[in-house]
């Protein structure tokens, strides 16, 4: 389904798997996985936004609530957001026709 999606298709998919790349490199100095330091990064963002975990596995679960054990600071949450601003995703999240139907993307 990926390979339809416009970040995932053309040079959208090269420039955000360097994005992707960035992140892991960001998570492994932090020593938790890529998946870990997103969720955590959710959870520092506030009180009143709640990260939505999919796992199609225990083990992925396991791994996703591992990240309630990650404590990162103002300073680190800072450091992610600069090395990966969230305008340096290329693409649209859906194709032109989906996104007019989203309220959310408004």
């Amino acid at each position: 389904m990926r390979a339809h999606l416009p970040r995932f298709s053309g040079e959208n998919l090269e420039k955000n798997r360097q994005l992707v790349e960035r992140f892991q490199a960001l998570a492994a100095e932090k020593g938790v996985s890529a998946s870990q330091l997103a969720i955590a990064w959710v959870l520092a963002k506030g009180e009143n936004i709640v990260p939505v975990i999919g796992a199609r596995k225990r083990t992925q679960l396991d791994e996703s609530l591992g990240a309630l054990q990650v404590e990162l600071s103002a300073a680190e949450v800072a450091h992610i957001e600069e090395v990966i601003p969230a305008d340096a995703v290329a693409g649209e999240r859906y194709a032109p026709q989906q996104m007019k139907t989203l309220d959310s993307e408004s």
